[in-house]
């Protein structure tokens, strides 16, 4: 495989299964040092086992993005080594078990807000000003999801928080374009991971008959597009949206 992120530095939260997952594999095989950020130690060692089994080069680090404080810690991991961050992956997110909005608890909601959307706004906070303190520039990929393009009932809010992702791309992408700094979203569509399980079998079933290419996404597949965009082949590329959803429109 290329090496087109050979000794570029990167962080994959969320990075120890699905699409975190294949995301630290591909980055580490395109040629770039890997962190591998989750709170799943077990999996997220296993993760960087397998990359250093293919020759590449990564290390974990534990982090709760909930917690504010753990972030800038692993954001500022390689301004502590005299290094420069260019690439942060924010993948690590949750989904609600079905719910109509009107019996979503508050305690659910608030889970939701702070784990797929505040955590987002934080990651993305403390890896552009270090990007712009290098003045180097880089690129931030947030995973948002389809559910954050159009409503999905039952997933009040997760849409939200997906939605919120979306935005928080864009916006942050129009004000430090001009540095090098270049913000991205991408949106699975129904992708073979965990998350999917809060829906059950039923549920997955459903899903599949409504996808054009009938069949769900794999985790490879959006990783591909996540790999793109964190190299140079996407320079001219930022606060875009890019769906990775089988044609799916509804």
């Amino acid at each position: 495989m290329d090496q087109i992120l050979k000794n570029k530095n990167a962080i994959v939260t969320g990075g120890a299964l699905g699409i975190g997952r294949e995301t630290s594999l591909l980055l580490a095989k395109k040629g770039a040092h890997v962190i591998v950020s989750d709170i799943n130690l077990t999996e997220g060692k296993k993760v960087v086992a397998d990359i250093e089994h293919l020759g590449g080069s990564a290390e974990f680090i534990k982090c709760d993005v909930t917690v504010e404080e753990e972030i800038i810690t692993l954001v500022e991991t390689f301004k502590f080594r005299n290094q420069r961050l260019d690439i942060m992956v924010n993948n690590a997110g949750i989904a609600n078990k079905p719910t109509f909005m009107h019996k979503v608890t508050t305690d659910v909601w608030n889970r939701l807000i702070l784990m797929d959307l505040t955590s987002v706004f934080w990651c993305q906070k403390y890896a552009t000003k270090l990007m712009l303190g290098d003045r180097i520039g880089g690129s931030i990929i947030n995973v948002a999801s389809i559910a954050g393009l159009g409503a999905s009932p039952s997933l009040g809010p997760y849409c939200v928080a997906k939605a919120g992702v979306i935005e928080l791309t864009t916006t942050g992408a129009l004000e430090v374009a001009r540095f090098g700094v270049r913000i991205n979203a991408v949106c699975p569509g129904w992708t073979e991971t965990a998350i999917l399980d809060v829906a059950g079998e039923r549920g997955k079933e459903a899903m599949e008959k409504n996808i054009p290419m009938a069949r769900l996404g794999k985790p490879s597949e959006v990783a591909n597009l996540i790999g793109f965009l964190a190299s140079e082949e996407s320079s001219f590329i930022t606060g875009s949206v890019y769906r990775v959803d089988g044609g799916t429109r509804s």
